[in-house]
């Protein structure tokens, strides 16, 4: 049994209302296909069959995947800023509240969070997970063009740390364009810079030193993050923290250690890499459907070919999701 951490499901109104929209983000319907103009310049491309819960339960059966923690993903409704932010975030919440309802078992849900003002997003916060019964929290890699690490948000940090929930980051438009001017540079590449960024930040900005429970999972095996820790790491360790920010207590390396990452790698020898710079217990198992790959099952391919224990393999296919998510065992 398998349980996929990193799986979207859109919400098809919410595309339709950006449809008609004259300022960014804004879309365009093309042929059953919804383009849409984000912040910082990027088209995200979303075929309406990605809302299609019953093209997922099938997808699901084929690739043996027990239970789909859902998000809806890109565009986040962070783009619109002010109040309908908030209002988009909330009818998002609902739908994925109403799809895990009708079919009890085979769905959890990230709650996704509009973040126009820090009360109204900590009361969201609450409402996913203690009246709707969400597992964790959605992070975009970016809040409407603002690293995630800045203080305004720290309270939000603080709040999850104290539910105990642990955050799910995922890449939106990035925050830097320049010379991403062709789209496999930007899913390809500016993606990862963007998680890697915002992941990076976290950790010399002090967040995971000020809520030290804090939980986070970085996608596509922790885009740059497993590559770069060990260099940017000494970096931060000789640092001389500027007014404003913290001094770090403990090696950078120690909070990196802290992370979780998902296991949608692109090739076997970087899912081995991450296996063996977190260690299984810090691997989480994870798709990114209905996007990536048209042969999406590669992704069971890379987890059932690591070479590890399968008492490892079992932790990474859903006994960590289990623990981290709070998840009944008996699943």
């Amino acid at each position: 049994m398998r349980i996929d951490v990193h799986s979207h499901l859109v919400y098809l109104p919410y595309l339709e209302y950006l449809t008609g929209r004259s300022s960014l983000p804004q879309g365009v319907l093309r042929g059953g296909t919804y383009f849409v103009s984000c912040n910082g310049g990027y088209l995200h491309t979303s075929p309406s069959a990605h809302a299609d819960v019953d093209q997922k339960l099938r997808a699901m059966e084929d690739l043996g995947i027990g239970i789909s923690v859902l998000s809806h993903g890109m565009p986040g409704p962070e783009l619109l800023s002010g109040p309908e932010a908030d209002a988009w975030a909330s009818r998002i919440n609902d739908h994925l509240a109403e799809v895990m309802q009708a079919h009890p078992g085979k769905f959890e849900a990230w709650a996704t969070l509009g973040w126009h003002s820090i009360d109204g997003t900590i009361a969201e916060i609450d409402r996913c997970v203690n009246q709707l019964g969400f597992k964790g929290v959605y992070l975009f890699s970016n809040i409407n063009q603002k690293t995630v690490d800045i203080k305004e948000f720290w309270p939000v940090y603080g709040h999850i740390e104290r539910l105990g929930a642990p955050i799910n980051m995922h890449p939106t438009a990035p925050i830097n364009m320049n010379g991403t001017d062709h789209r496999p540079l930007v899913p390809g590449m500016a993606f990862m810079f963007d998680t890697a960024l915002a992941t990076v930040r976290m950790v010399m900005s002090g967040v995971f030193q000020e809520y030290p429970d804090l939980k986070l999972i970085v996608p596509h095996t922790g885009g740059f993050v497993p590559y770069i820790r060990g260099r940017v790491g000494r970096l931060i360790d000789e640092w001389t923290s500027p007014e404003g920010w913290v001094d770090l207590e403990q090696s950078s390396q120690s909070y990196f250690d802290k992370l979780y990452v998902d296991t949608v790698a692109h090739s076997p020898a970087a899912l081995e890499y991450c296996y063996k710079m977190f260690g299984a217990e810090r691997l989480l198992y994870g798709t990114d459907h209905p996007f990536g790959p048209p042969n999406i099952e590669i992704y069971n391919e890379m987890v059932d070919g690591l070479d590890c224990p399968e008492s490892d393999r079992e932790l990474i296919n859903y006994g960590n999701a289990q623990r981290l998510l709070g998840l009944d065992k008996t699943v």
